[in-house]
C-alpha cells in the first residue's frame, strides 16, 4: 500500500479526524529535520537543504532564500531548490521587490496571482503564485544590524488563495531556518577566532625570529602565508607621510603579474578615498555605496561611489575589481599605514567575516610593530640608567665644602645631563629618529667607553682590564649620533658579559683607511666556529646584536666578527667622510 504523503495539504485534511496525531507527528518531524541540518555545511548547502524540505512539506514547486546585502543594496539569492541555473539570479535588485516588502515589514507576503503582481524579479514570473516569509541572520560585527532575508515559496498552480494555516506554518519553518543559520554563524565565529589565533601565532613567531623588522617586512612575510587562510586575492600596503599629505604604495601582493605600481606616490588631497581613510572626514555609517567606520572603509561599488575618482573607476573596471576594503593602521593615534584589499573577478564583495579577519590582521600588524619597537627601546634603557645612577652617586660624594674636584664634578654632571637627555629622547618616541651628522668617531667612542667603564664599576665586575689607547682622531663618518651610541652600548655590554668570570680584557679601537672607518671592540673569550658563522650570517642570538646589525646596515656599513686566540672582535665598517 502506498504511504500517505506527509504534506501540509494532506495534514490539513486530517484536522478533526482520527489521524490527527499522525498529522502532528509529520509537522514535528519536518521541523526537526530543518533544525537538524548540519551547520558545518556551506551556507548554500544549508539553504538548499532547507528549501527542499519546505518545498516538499508545503507541496510547493520551488523555493529560494534571499538575503539582503547592504554592500550592494541587492538581495543575494542562493540555496534555492528546483530552480534551473539559468532561472536563478545570484544578485537581484532590492528596491520595489517582494523581498523588500517582507524585510521592511518583517511579515509574510502572499501573491495569489503572479501575473497581476508588480515588483517581481524575472525568475519569479515562471510560477503562478507564491508566498514569502521573513528570515533573520545574526551578524557578528558590532557596527552592523542583523541580516534580513526573505524565503520565497513558489507554486505552478494559480491564481490560488493561501490559507492562514499555510502562511503560519511557512513562517514557523522560516524561524527554524533562522535557528540553523544562527548555529552556522556560531561555527563561523569559531572559525574566525581560529583564524585570529593563527594570525597571532604566525605573526609573533616571525618577529621572534626576525628582529628589527619594519611594517613592509611584516606585511611581506605574512601575506603569502595568509592568502589562503583569510582569502586574500589582491592587496597593497601604503605608507603615509609624517605630515599626512602623501601616501606611497610600499608593496603589494601578489608580487608577480599584478597591477600594483610599487613606489608610486599619491597626493592625499587628490584621492578622496585615501583622504577619508586617513582623516575620517565623513560621517560614519553604512551608506548606499560606501561603509565608513574608524576601523575600516569599504567602497561597495567603485563605479557609483562618490569617494571614487574617475581614474579609480577606470582602474577598477580595467582590472575587474568589484569592491575595495581600506584598513587604516594607527600609531600614536595617527594613520601611518593603510592596507587595501580588492575583491576581484568572481568575488563580488567582502563578507562580515572577511572584514573582521582582515581588520584584525591590520591591528595585529600594528601591535607587533609597536612591541618590536618598544622592546628595542627597553633593551637600550639599561646602560644609560646604570650610568646615571653611578655618576649621580659620585657627584653626591664630591659635593662637599672642602672639595677641590670642581672639574670632575662638572665633567660628571655633563655626563648625567647627556645620559638623561638620551633617556628622554628614547622615551619621547618609540621609534627614535636622529638626523645624520658629521661625527668624529673616536670622540663618540671615548664618551661611550667612559659610560661603560662606570657601568662595569657599578656592577662590581672584577678583574676586567679596560683599554682605549688606540682611538685615532679625525676619522669622520656621516651618521646618527644616537645610532652610533646604541651600537656601542650594545657591543660593549655584550663584550662585558662575554668575559669569563676569572677576568679578562676589553679594548676599543678606531682607525681605517681613506674609504672606510673601522671601529673594533675586542674582549677576552672566544666563540665556537658554528656560533661565529651564525654571528656573521646575522643569525646570532640576542636582541642587542639584532639592533646592531640593523643600525649599521641603515648607516651603509657592515659588521664582521672574528676570533683570534682567546679573543673575539666585533668590527664595524662605516663609509668615511672627509
Amino acid at each position: 500500500m502506498k504511504p500517505v504523503p506527509c504534506t501540509l495539504p494532506r495534514i490539513l485534511e486530517c484536522v478533526g479526524k482520527e489521524s490527527f496525531p499522525w498529522a502532528l507527528e509529520c509537522v514535528f518531524t519536518t521541523f526537526n529535520k530543518i533544525v537538524e541540518i548540519d551547520p558545518q555545511k556551506s551556507w548554500k548547502r544549508i539553504l538548499h537543504d532547507a528549501s527542499e524540505l519546505i518545498v516538499d512539506f508545503l507541496a510547493a514547486d520551488a523555493a529560494t532564500i534571499r538575503i539582503h546585502e547592504p554592500i550592494s543594496n541587492r538581495v543575494v539569492s542562493f540555496g534555492s531548490y528546483n530552480f534551473k541555473e539559468d532561472q536563478r539570479a545570484q544578485l537581484v535588485d532590492f528596491e520595489d521587490t517582494i523581498a523588500e516588502r517582507v524585510i521592511a515589514t518583517q511579515s509574510y507576503v502572499k501573491v495569489n496571482d503572479v501575473a497581476a503582481e508588480a515588483g517581481l524579479a524575472p525568475d519569479d514570473c515562471h510560477y503562478r503564485s507564491m508566498m514569502a516569509v521573513p528570515l533573520t541572520m545574526e551578524r557578528f560585527l558590532e557596527e552592523r544590524d542583523d541580516a534580513k532575508g526573505s524565503m520565497q515559496i513558489y507554486f505552478t498552480d494559480g491564481p490560488r488563495e493561501f490559507s492562514g494555516s499555510e502562511l503560519r506554518v511557512a513562517d514557523m519553518m522560516a524561524q527554524r531556518v533562522s535557528y540553523v543559520l544562527a548555529r552556522k554563524r556560531i561555527n563561523d565565529m569559531r572559525r574566525v577566532n581560529d583564524k585570529k589565533e593563527w594570525i597571532v601565532e604566525k605573526l609573533f613567531s616571525k618577529i621572534s625570529i626576525e628582529k628589527g623588522v619594519k611594517m613592509k617586512d611584516l606585511f611581506t612575510m605574512m601575506v603569502e602565508e595568509l592568502a589562503d587562510i583569510i582569502r586574500i586575492q589582491s592587496c597593497t600596503l601604503f605608507t603615509v607621510s609624517q605630515d599626512g599629505t602623501e601616501a606611497m604604495l610600499e608593496t603589494g601582493f601578489p608580487e608577480q603579474d599584478s597591477y600594483h605600481t610599487v613606489g608610486k606616490v599619491f597626493p592625499i588631497t587628490e584621492h578622496p578615498y585615501l583622504y577619508t581613510a586617513i582623516h575620517g572626514d565623513r560621517p560614519f555609517g553604512d551608506f548606499m555605496n560606501e561603509r565608513i567606520y574608524s576601523s575600516y572603509m569599504l567602497i561597495k561599488a567603485p563605479h557609483k561611489s562618490t569617494l571614487a575618482t574617475e581614474s579609480l573607476r577606470a582602474f577598477t573596471q580595467a582590472h575587474g575589481i568589484n569592491s575595495i576594503l581600506y584598513v587604516p593602521l594607527r600609531i600614536d593615534e595617527q594613520v601611518r599605514y593603510i592596507l587595501v584589499f580588492d575583491a576581484v573577478d568572481k568575488r563580488l564583495y567582502f563578507s562580515d567575516e572577511d572584514i573582521e579577519v582582515l581588520t584584525f590582521f591590520g591591528k595585529e600588524l600594528t601591535q607587533a610593530l609597536e612591541i618590536e619597537r618598544l622592546d628595542d627601546i627597553l633593551h637600550d634603557f639599561k646602560n644609560p640608567a646604570i650610568a646615571i645612577a653611578g655618576f649621580a652617586r659620585r657627584v653626591r660624594r664630591l659635593i662637599c665644602p672642602e672639595s677641590e674636584d670642581a672639574d670632575d664634578i662638572l665633567r660628571y654632571i655633563d655626563v648625567v645631563i647627556h645620559e638623561g637627555t638620551r633617556l628622554q629622547e628614547m622615551a619621547m618616541s618609540i621609534y627614535p629618529v636622529s638626523r645624520p651628522e658629521r661625527l668624529d668617531l673616536a670622540s663618540v667612542v671615548r664618551d661611550r667607553f667612559l659610560i661603560n667603564c662606570e657601568a662595569i664599576s657599578e656592577q662590581r665586575l672584577p678583574n676586567i682590564t679596560l683599554e682605549a689607547d688606540e682611538l685615532a682622531d679625525g676619522v669622520y663618518v656621516h651618521a646618527s649620533k644616537m645610532a652610533i651610541e646604541r651600537v656601542l652600548d650594545n657591543l660593549l655590554n655584550n663584550a662585558t658579559k662575554a668575559i669569563p668570570s676569572c677576568g679578562g680584557r676589553l679594548s676599543v679601537y678606531v682607525g681605517g683607511d681613506e674609504a672606510q672607518a673601522r671601529l673594533e671592540i675586542t674582549n677576552t673569550g672566544c666563540v665556537s666556529p658554528g656560533e661565529l658563522n651564525r654571528l656573521n650570517q646575522l643569525n646570532g642570538k640576542g636582541r642587542g646584536l639584532s639592533i646592531v646589525h640593523r643600525l649599521v646596515r641603515t648607516m651603509g656599513g657592515e659588521v664582521r666578527v672574528s676570533v683570534a686566540g682567546d679573543y673575539t672582535t666585533f668590527a664595524i665598517f662605516l663609509p668615511r667622510v672627509s
